[in-house]
């Protein structure tokens, strides 16, 4: 069964999608550079390396809490 546009897009499938480390608000898991078909020049997610109970872990976390400034416990930066 075809399946067509956004349903493989994280908009039209809640499958596709997370939550913010920080804010809780519902983000895209795709980490990177917004969508070409999206209007949007900037991406929505990022993924910032911290640390949980003394493991590396990655923090989904929307653009805005990112711009604010918020960095995980331990915030590690990866270049």
């Amino acid at each position: 069964m075809a399946t067509k546009g956004s349903a493989l897009r994280a908009e039209g499938n809640f499958t596709l999608r997370t939550t913010c480390a920080n804010c809780g608000r519902s983000i895209p898991t795709e980490v990177g550079h917004a969508h070409p078909l999206d209007q949007a020049v900037r991406r929505e997610t990022w993924g910032l390396v911290g640390h949980l109970a003394g493991r590396k872990t990655v923090y989904a976390t929307s653009d805005g809490c990112h711009e604010t400034g918020w960095r995980p416990p331990d915030f590690v930066r990866v270049e």
